[in-house]
């Protein structure tokens, strides 16, 4: 679905234009209201009505959107079947011909379309129930891309048509038009006002019982979930004590007769009618009355019963054929306003859940201790968290979104592995990444992201989770180091004291033969030297047990550091 709000405005605008559509009976202007309300509600330049004749099997042009676009165009019928118009006509179903001009479409006078820059068709069929009475063709520069929104607009908008056609033929030229024209106009301008559901019921049911005459008239809503019928609205007569029964089971009832059979159902005497089932409570209820004259005639939407709308009059009254086609005229423009009105409520909840969601995203987005952000594939940043500006030390979020994702990195590499994986894979799992604070420093950090795609499969942002690791990284760095260290001392003491040991032994020797020597024996310089050697491996093997540190030393280029002893054990260079 689209934006709430922008569906709203157009279901605003619609109800607009059915009041214009419904204002007058007249034939030939509620064809051009017809085709200059599409025009508006579906923001196409160019619309025309076009009239079946079943007699003949033809439709015919009879209205444009724009008259001086309309100009040139030839306005010969074309039978059913003929062309792109005669095809809807036939098979009563949409058609989109997305090229005017292609080889093979089936829009004939191509020159004229061309000729006003027009090079796409969509056209629908208007229905009443199962009767065609005529098409509706919308025509643009570009091909049409309709989605729910637009086509439960232009459905609607063709519900309304059918009844101001039908009723444009039905009431041409008698007192009827009159009356009925002036009860629809103010529900139209009702509908204009307010989309309440209850309201514009509550009219209907006034306006029905003061146009028949009659002593009772009530709205009925169809439950979805249940099929019962439920009375929305009723006006009763001041001096009366009649009641409508307030919900009818499935079937139930002269409405639910009717909802069932898709038709008006008159009875003079409803508890002698063998047609109609009541409940033992509903029949004790209306034998208490003497309104047992029923008409009720169902609501439909695209031949869907939504309700039935029905009057009450005393016992015995038949109710005429132009009652009963008064009725249903009156009930075909109510359905379609209590399905807008309907349409306005759906928008309206989804709108407010919506605000209500977001809200709680919203609210979720900057509590979250993580940082989240949203990107575009360039690189532009459209949306950070609270806790992302205060990762990166941002004074704020407007200095953030400044910025250029490429930027936040500190490495290159880094940020050219991120895009290579979300381009190949869509998605980046727990990579870790450095990157660069508002301050200059440098923080490590572990980023998730994934790539939120239109339909068409085209990119429209990144998302994604920024985690601060630097405190772990560098906890890990130090627990790595310690077991290094424990590691190397271990070792060093394992060591010393196999050292130690053979080389006490050794200087203890060396030191006796030194003694027995004499004084110009030319051993005694080789054997110093060797005592010597063995304090420095002593001096070494003491160094070994006092390993408080790790430092190392490169003596040789190309080759692996060395374990600095003197450096390790903490003894100065000296």
């Amino acid at each position: 679905m689209g934006d709430p709000e922008a569906r709203i405005e157009r279901l605003r605008l619609l109800a607009r234009l059915n009041q214009r559509i419904s204002s007058s009976l007249d034939y030939d202007e509620a064809l051009t209201a017809i085709a200059r309300a599409a025009s508006e509600i579906m923001a196409v330049p160019s619309v025309s009505v076009w009239v079946a004749d079943a007699e003949t099997s033809t439709v015919t042009v009879r209205a444009f959107s724009d008259n001086r676009l309309g100009s040139g165009f030839d306005p010969k019928p074309i039978a059913f079947g003929e062309h792109g118009i005669g095809w809807v006509a036939l098979h009563r179903k949409p058609l989109h011909v997305p090229d005017i001009h292609a080889s093979d479409s089936p829009v004939g006078q191509g020159e004229w379309f061309r000729a006003r820059d027009l090079h796409s068709a969509y056209a629908v069929p208007i229905l009443f129930q199962d009767q065609i009475l005529g098409v509706l063709s919308l025509t643009r520069a570009t091909p049409f891309d309709l989605d729910d929104d637009d086509t439960e607009l232009l459905d609607s908008l063709v519900a309304q048509a059918a009844v101001a056609i039908r009723n444009a033929r039905l009431f041409a030229g008698s007192e009827t038009r009159r009356r009925t024209a002036e009860a629809l106009a103010d529900l139209l301008r009702l509908l204009s006002q307010t989309l309440e559901v209850e309201t514009v019921a509550q009219r209907i049911a006034e306006d029905v019982r003061d146009l028949l005459h009659v002593g009772a008239a009530s709205v009925y809503h169809l439950e979805p979930e249940t099929d019962d019928l439920v009375v929305i609205a009723s006006s009763v007569s001041p001096d009366s004590a009649f009641d409508w029964v307030l919900v009818l089971p499935r079937g139930y009832g002269t409405c639910g007769l009717a909802v069932q059979q898709k038709a008006p159902i008159a009875s003079s005497d409803v508890l002698a009618d063998p047609r109609i089932v009541y409940s033992e409570g509903a029949r004790e209820q209306l034998q208490r009355t003497d309104y047992r004259a029923v008409l009720a005639v169902p609501l439909l939407v695209q031949n869907r019963p939504i309700g039935a709308i029905a009057v009450a009059d005393g016992f015995g009254r038949v109710f005429s054929e132009t009652a009963v086609q008064l009725l249903q005229a009156f009930a075909d423009q109510a359905a379609v306003a209590l399905e807008h009105a309907r349409l306005y409520d759906e928008a309206e909840h989804r709108r407010r859940q919506a605000e209500d969601t977001e809200e709680r995203l919203r609210g979720l987005f900057e509590r979250v201790p993580v940082g989240i952000y949203r990107t575009t594939p360039e690189g532009r940043i459209l949306d950070v968290n609270r806790a992302l500006i205060t990762m990166l030390g941002y004074p704020d979020r407007a200095t953030l979104l400044a910025m250029n994702a490429t930027d936040i990195y500190a490495r290159v590499e880094d940020r050219q592995r991120w895009r290579s994986t979300i381009e190949r894979d869509g998605v980046i799992r727990d990579m870790e990444v450095e990157l660069r604070r508002h301050d200059g420093s440098v923080i490590s950090a572990r980023e998730s992201a994934r790539a939120v795609c239109a339909a068409s499969g085209r990119v429209l942002h990144y998302e994604g989770t920024v985690e601060d690791v630097t405190e772990r990284k560098r906890a890990e760095i130090a627990q790595r180091q310690a077991e290094a260290l424990r590691s190397v001392t271990e070792l060093a003491n394992a060591a010393a004291h196999e050292i130690n040991n053979p080389l006490l032994v050794i200087t203890g020797n060396l030191e006796l033969m030194a003694r027995r020597l004499g004084p110009d024996d030319p051993n005694r310089d080789s054997i110093q030297r060797t005592l010597e050697a063995c304090q420095r491996i002593s001096e070494m093997v003491q160094h070994m047990g006092k390993i408080t540190r790790l430092e190392v030393r490169n003596e040789w280029p190309g080759l692996s550091a060395i374990l600095d002893l003197k450096k390790s054990a903490g003894a100065s260079e000296g």
